[in-house]
């Protein structure tokens, strides 16, 4: 049985959002395939995946990783509107990336109405310390706002990579609306007792 993979039991869009360059290429392909791009050419859309546990259950990832530019306003929208969660990204480095983040959370709101936003805040490029200009207080400050996780990370040696996507699966489990179940008719025939399945 070793080395078998588990059938994940739940599928899992999670969309990545934020300027130009803030390194969301970089953070997806080192999460999904364990390596560092030195380049990155910019592409309308990415699509990576992987299989990951959370909470003991197996879940399947497809990452969407948009492009930052402007003029793609329609597609990025798409994805709001039809995707379970999002990671917002802004790099410590550039203040203008973090200023970026605010409007694009309120048009979230306004495309997804009344309907749940999962998301993580994400500062990227954490290691580059000499080139700072987003104070980590900055970044917890508006995720304290939005409540939702922050996270500072460094995709370059991998640091808290995976817990972006851990911490994302978590959101969109704690926010999903409760399954709508049909009443079960007993059947007299049936000899187990019945049983609760949290998953």
């Amino acid at each position: 049985m070793e080395g078998l993979l588990l059938r994940p039991a739940k599928c899992y869009r999670v969309v990545l959002l934020g300027s130009v360059a803030v390194g969301k290429t970089a953070l997806a392909t080192q999460f999904a395939s364990g390596r560092f791009p030195e380049r990155c050419e910019p592409s309308v859309e990415e699509l990576f995946s992987k299989v990951i546990e959370v909470n003991r259950t197996p879940a399947l990832l497809e990452i969407v990783d948009t492009v930052g530019a402007e003029h793609l306003v329609t597609l990025k929208d798409l994805y709001i509107r039809n995707s379970d969660g999002f990671v917002v990204l802004y790099s410590v480095c550039s203040e203008a990336s973090f200023q970026a983040v605010r409007p694009l959370r309120e048009r979230m709101g306004r495309l997804r109405g009344s309907r749940a936003v999962p998301l993580v805040l994400v500062g990227t490029k954490a290691d580059l310390d000499a080139e700072r200009q987003v104070l980590t207080a900055q970044g917890r400050a508006l995720a304290r706002e939005w409540r939702c996780p922050f996270l500072e990370v460094t995709a370059k040696s991998k640091m808290m990579v995976d817990r972006v996507f851990t911490q994302v699966v978590r959101e969109m489990e704690a926010l999903a609306p409760p399954e709508q179940q049909a009443p079960r008719i007993p059947n007299a025939l049936e000899m187990w007792p019945a049983e609760r399945f949290i998953g």
